[in-house]
């Protein structure tokens, strides 16, 4: 984006529309990994990576969700 295609500008508007079809190709038209081969059709959303979602790499935030969850009844007082 440059300066002159500021927000609410016809310019702007054409660059936008341009950027959002071709993200929206790339979206549409990506190859279905061998192994989510068997799902029915549909948009998926989700990691790259199937390695991203092991447990090993989630553990730590896992145990932040928890720690916060079971504080959720309590309130600060000051």
């Amino acid at each position: 984006m440059t300066t002159e295609n500021k927000p609410g500008t016809p310019e702007f508007e054409a660059w936008l529309l341009a950027r959002a079809q071709k993200w929206s190709d790339a979206l549409f038209t990506a190859e279905i990994p061998e192994e989510l081969a068997h799902v029915d059709s549909g948009i998926m959303a989700g990691p790259r990576s199937w390695a991203d979602v092991m447990p090993e790499k989630t553990i730590a935030e896992d145990i932040a969700i928890d720690k916060a969850h079971k504080r959720m009844h309590l309130k600060v007082v000051k």
